[in-house]
């Protein structure tokens, strides 16, 4: 699928030479409780995906991989700071300090009395290098343009896996007589990207058909959570609030009856949209997948740039399910670099 971009001219850069080139750290304060039998730990890692270490600390705790916890997904070729929780009842706290694996280290270690639960970070912050940049003319006039417009929420080429395989896989196992049993984990990720995949062909059609006009039965989200509501009529109120950013447009996350509903001209364009794919609809259905909404509009937070001579430093700030790539996408062409396996939610 050849997504539409805000930006048509775009340069070029080397992306992700090294994990260094590529920095996250999740945004969340939490506080020590000082008692409870989860173990939180504030985790730096290089080289190391979130499961692999999440694995590896279950090993270290010895207990079952079920009882480590995570809030989002970062990947092997980065540096990222992360928490995780491990369920360890009526344990003193481990020596994490002889946490031996390579690349991996634990910085903070606290007590609660909840779990992590996934979903639980609000946003992730950003530290990005892009070296030997073509065009800084053109690559600033870009992030001007992306600071000011933001860009379009698609998911990451990476959610697909390698020639949108993972599409594929699921579609075969949902449509087998007696699909297989596998990992919830394999199951999440196949699921997923079916609905990433309806999404991101609605919110480019909808930049194509509309461009960023609202449309009457539009379903907002409100800034900040995951509340939504059905606009019958836009007024001048309603447009400023959308224009401001307290109230966001959404995309369905397609399933079975969920929170959030379009109606009017909104829902006619999304069910045109959808037509073709009446089967991964029944697909949904099969598996009792919940439908969700999820913003169109992706807009960068506390954003700054730096040039170090042809090398240029980007931060920025994204909620959590929002893909860097994307914005990185506005500045130069990712299909040039060959690049776009960052995975951060």
């Amino acid at each position: 699928m050849t997504l539409p971009r805000l930006n048509q001219v775009r340069t070029t850069a080397v992306f992700k030479q090294q994990p260094e080139d590529f920095q996250v750290r999740e945004q969340l304060q939490v506080e020590d409780e000082g008692e409870g039998e989860h173990q939180w730990l504030w985790i730096r890692k290089k080289g190391a995906n979130t499961r692999f270490v999440a694995e590896r600390l279950a090993q270290f705790a010895g207990v079952n991989p079920r009882q480590v916890s995570y809030s989002g997904m970062k990947d092997r070729n980065a540096i990222t700071w992360q928490w995780y929780s491990v369920q360890l009842p009526g344990s003193d706290l481990l020596d994490w300090s002889q946490l031996d694996v390579p690349g991996v280290s634990v910085e903070r270690i606290i007590r609660r009395t909840k779990k992590l639960k996934l979903g639980f970070h609000k946003a992730n912050h950003f530290v990005i290098r892009l070296r030997d940049v073509v065009d800084k003319a053109q690559f600033e006039q870009n992030w001007k343009a992306l600071c000011e417009k933001g860009t379009l929420n698609y998911f990451g080429s990476q959610r697909f896996g390698h020639d949108g395989q993972n599409v594929s896989s699921a579609r075969q196992w949902i449509a087998a007589d007696k699909p297989g049993k596998i990992s919830k984990a394999k199951r999440s990720l196949w699921l997923s990207a079916m609905r990433s995949y309806l999404f991101n062909h609605i919110a480019a059609a909808r930049f194509q058909q509309h461009g960023f006009t609202p449309l009457a039965g539009d379903c907002v989200m409100l800034q900040g959570s995951q509340s939504v509501f059905t606009v019958q009529q836009w007024d001048d109120e309603l447009l400023a609030r959308l224009a401001s950013g307290d109230i966001q447009l959404t995309c369905p996350m397609p399933g079975e009856d969920g929170p959030g509903k379009v109606e009017g001209q909104a829902s006619e364009f999304e069910q045109q949209q959808l037509a073709e794919y009446s089967d991964w609809i029944a697909d949904f259905a099969k598996v009792r997948l919940k439908a969700s909404r999820r913003p169109w509009q992706l807009f960068l937070h506390q954003p700054q740039l730096t040039w170090q001579q042809a090398d240029v430093t980007i931060e920025f700030a994204l909620p959590t399910g929002s893909f860097a790539t994307t914005c990185i996408n506005e500045l130069i062409d990712l299909a040039v670099t060959d690049n776009d396996e960052n995975s951060v939610e």
